[in-house]
């Protein structure tokens, strides 16, 4: 007679089969506690993939958006300080009733300042008024708070052709009105004076056109720039 085979599983398949249901609940858990996200399930997959030998694209790489956080700038915190410095001297002018004849406004690089006619200067003259005088010392009290300033001064004039003999055209005058300024604010500051610069432009950039004595008197004007954010210059 053969040998009479038992019936059922061996013995060892139970343990086998026990072993892979608790792999798989293990599996089934592991699943149910994770946040799937497609960028990165897809990542994971190529690389399994890969490490299989069956990689057929390149893998996908995941490019995080940069985000720029803004920060506070020399530049910033300049035109801040040239804010402040412009309310300051709107106030002083207003108390000296010159808020009409002297205009202060903050600029993309520092503070503007506009001497319209007649607190600049009397009519085909380079000498200064006594109310300029005064706004030019409060512009240099400005310049000795900020001695690393750039200072640009601009003179203009309306069209009427000058009738003076110690100039020839508007051209000379506006330079020479500029050149005052200048001067002034070197006197009354103590800023280093290569830091100072003056540029006539007769009656070629008007603000309004020159129809009649009203838009003249407009264009007969200083205008000062205090620059704050320059760019660096050469050598240093």
């Amino acid at each position: 007679m053969g040998c009479e085979c038992k019936k059922g599983a061996p013995a060892y398949m139970m343990t086998f089969g026990d072993l892979m249901s608790l792999l798989l609940t293990f599996f089934v858990l592991l699943i149910s506690m994770a946040t799937f996200e497609p960028t990165k399930f897809a990542m994971t997959t190529q690389s399994l993939q890969g490490a299989f030998g069956v990689l057929e694209t390149f893998p996908t790489v995941l490019v995080l958006p940069i985000v720029n956080i803004p920060k506070f700038s020399k530049n910033d915190a300049r035109r801040q300080i040239a804010a402040q410095e412009v309310q300051q001297m709107q106030e002083k002018l207003k108390k000296k009733d010159m808020e009409d004849g002297v205009k202060v406004k903050v600029t993309e690089t520092g503070i503007a300042v506009l001497l319209s006619d007649p607190v600049s200067f009397a009519s085909g003259s380079d000498e200064l008024n006594p109310k300029s005088l005064e706004v030019i010392r409060e512009v240099g009290k400005i310049l000795d708070r900020q001695p690393q300033a750039q200072v640009r001064v601009e003179g203009h004039t309306d069209d009427v052709p000058i009738r003076s003999g110690k100039f020839a055209s508007n051209w000379e005058l506006s330079s020479a009105r500029a050149l005052r300024i200048v001067k002034a604010l070197s006197v009354n500051s103590s800023i280093h004076p290569g830091r100072l610069s003056a540029v006539g432009y007769g009656e070629h950039r008007p603000l309004v056109p020159n129809v009649n004595s009203t838009s003249r008197q407009k264009n007969r004007r200083i205008e000062i720039y205090i620059d704050y954010t320059q760019k660096q210059e050469k050598g240093k």
